[in-house]
This record gives structure tokens, C-alpha cells and sequence, in this order.
């Protein structure tokens, strides 16, 4: 079975599971979106929990890339300001268009380990220590900034959109610009 089949397999499942969660995702399901038949899935699988371990595990290698490159984009800037702004706006773009995997952390986090939320706290908030600030915990501050980005983008989603995504998030840059001392 070529790694095509299994790179549209889990497109497919990672769309499903983020929008059924792992309860309603059906193989079937999987398989139609895939244009692979069921058994396919299987094959290659085994199980539907072999197939959602695999989304988390090859979503996570690609965030966790994304993430790494996000953090040297910034040798170039030297104003503390206009990092964080072009870190935040950054993150809205990763987790724009990652939205369905993190959708699955979010939701699924009894199933997903543990680790890969906190490994992505905890690498976002070593980035954010080289920011001068006593006020509030790194780690804090990153849960706070990836909270805030995954409700602001999951309003853009939204038929019914609340907040225009720009401003807030504009607002948001602004507001701990300010309070980071920066």
C-alpha cells in the first residue's frame, strides 16, 4: 500500500475526527472521504484507535516543525514589540491552518496524550521567557495566547461570528505588548 493511500487516509480521518470526534467518526466515514474502501482502512490501521493515534502523531510532528521555524524567524527582529506581534500573528496562521488537529486536541484531550498539549505549552513558554517580564508565568501566558487564538479562530469559523478576527487579535498583541514590559 503506497503512502498515498495512507496520507489520504489520515487527511481524511483528521477531518472526520474533528468533526464527529472519535465517538461519531465512522471508518466507513473515513474511508468514503478518503475514496479508499474500508477494508483498505483496516489494512493499513488495524483499528479505528490505531488510525486516530496515527493523526495526533503525524499532526503533532508537523505543529511541533511549524513551531521550531516560528522561533527563528525572529533573529532578524530585534525590537521586542514587533516580535511578539509577528509571533502572535504567527500562531494565528498555525493554528489556522492546522484548526482541525488542534480541534481534536481540544476536544479529545481524555483520548490524545497529554504531552502533546503540554510539550507545546512548554516549548511556546521557553520561547516566551526571552520576553522581560515578572508579571505573569511563561507557561501561563502561553496557555493564555493559545487559548485566546484557538476561540478567536473557532469564531472566525463560526457562521455567526462575533468578533472580527483582526481587531481582537490586534487588540490582544496591544494589550500585552503593554503588560510584558516590553
Amino acid at each position: 500500500m503506497s503512502n498515498g493511500t495512507e496520507q489520504k487516509i489520515l487527511e481524511a480521518a483528521l477531518k472526520v475526527f474533528s468533526e464527529k470526534g472519535y465517538t461519531g467518526a465512522r471508518t466507513r466515514i473515513i474511508a468514503e472521504r478518503s475514496g479508499f474502501t474500508e477494508m483498505t482502512l483496516f489494512r493499513k490501521f488495524e483499528t479505528k484507535e490505531n488510525l486516530f493515534n496515527q493523526v495526533l502523531t503525524v499532526n503533532q510532528q508537523k505543529i511541533m516543525e511549524k513551531v521550531n521555524s516560528l522561533v527563528s524567524l525572529d533573529d532578524e527582529i530585534t525590537d521586542p514589540k514587533a516580535q511578539f506581534k509577528v509571533l502572535i500573528f504567527n500562531l494565528v496562521d498555525l493554528i489556522d491552518e492546522n484548526f482541525d488537529y488542534v480541534n481534536i486536541i481540544i476536544y479529545e484531550r481524555d483520548r490524545a496524550s497529554k504531552s502533546i498539549t503540554e510539550l507545546f505549552i512548554s516549548h511556546l513558554g521557553d520561547y516566551l521567557k526571552k520576553f522581560p517580564q515578572d508579571k505573569i508565568d511563561s507557561n501561563v501566558l502561553a496557555y493564555m495566547i493559545l487559548s485566546f487564538l484557538y476561540f478567536i479562530i473557532l469564531n472566525k469559523e463560526s457562521k455567526d461570528a462575533i468578533l472580527n478576527m483582526d481587531e481582537a487579535v490586534g487588540e490582544f498583541i496591544t494589550y500585552h505588548s503593554n503588560s510584558l514590559e516590553l
